[in-house]
């Protein structure tokens, strides 16, 4: 087990968490603290081979999981996802709806030339892929002792993105979700919250590697003056918001990102 994870190595024993888009970067931190965190973690991914990575590396720290492929944009995949999650450990506890549409969300497009395929292609994965998520879930989050569900979202939701209208439409619509189910769920004890997150992936590493420059521009943005570490600050941020200790918080927009975003 990482030694970043130590002191929360027992706030999840016996949940099971599954967590979407967690074949890389985000998800895979995400993953790996929550398994570090005592849960079993679902590792699903629209690629198998990634899961698998990613399943493998919490199996070398003593975790305990499986990998499913699971493509959120598909209702049918979706509900094979959660089936095979509460067939392998007896319920779901835990619900990360992680994943994104990859580069297009990152692509910069003027709204003018933002056609319906691009617009789609981070819909599905956003939106649909929240609602076939949320709705598949809620039976058994409903069931367990202690629901959570948690939205990865962004600060863009919050103060726009000139040049990415539809990524920032598509955050701001999640915060929406947040707080309508946090209201909707909220009697049968389930928490609904988002993070915020500025972390630095494997893709952002690289480019700033090869534009020291532009890396030492931008962590001028940070209060913290570096950008967060999937596990070690986004992942174990969720951890802390799935524990008992955090019960009480919900209906939250969280700014996990060092300070990036100050404003009210």
């Amino acid at each position: 087990m990482n030694t970043q994870d130590s002191r929360q190595n027992q706030f999840l024993q016996g949940t099971t968490a599954l967590i979407t888009g967690a074949g890389s970067g985000i998800g895979r931190g995400i993953a790996l603290a929550l398994a570090a965190a005592g849960a079993n973690v679902v590792v699903t991914a629209r690629r198998a081979a990634t899961g698998e990575e990613t399943l493998a590396l919490i199996k070398q720290e003593g975790g305990k999981g499986i990998a499913v492929e699971m493509d959120v944009t598909k209702r049918a995949d979706v509900d094979r996802g959660i089936s095979q999650t509460v067939s392998h450990f007896g319920g779901l506890d835990i619900l990360v709806h992680n994943a994104n549409a990859s580069g297009d969300s990152a692509l910069p497009v003027k709204l003018e030339d933002i056609d319906e395929a691009l617009w789609d292609s981070q819909a599905r994965v956003s939106w649909d892929g929240a609602f076939h998520c949320m709705q598949a879930a809620f039976p058994h989050l409903k069931a367990s002792p202690r629901g959570r569900v948690v939205i990865l979202g962004s600060c863009f939701g919050l103060h726009g993105a000139a040049m990415n209208p539809t990524y920032a439409a598509l955050k701001g619509g999640d915060r929406g979700l947040v707080k309508s189910l946090a209201r909707e769920w909220g009697p049968y004890g389930i928490t609904v919250n988002a993070i915020e997150p500025a972390s630095a992936t494997e893709p952002t590493k690289v480019f700033f590697s090869q534009n020291p420059a532009l890396e030492k521009a931008y962590l001028r943005n940070f209060s913290m003056r570096r950008m967060g570490d999937p596990r070690a600050d986004i992942g174990r941020a969720i951890v802390a918001l799935c524990s008992d200790e955090f019960g009480y918080i919900t209906a939250q927009s969280i700014q996990v990102d060092g300070g990036l975003y100050t404003a009210l």
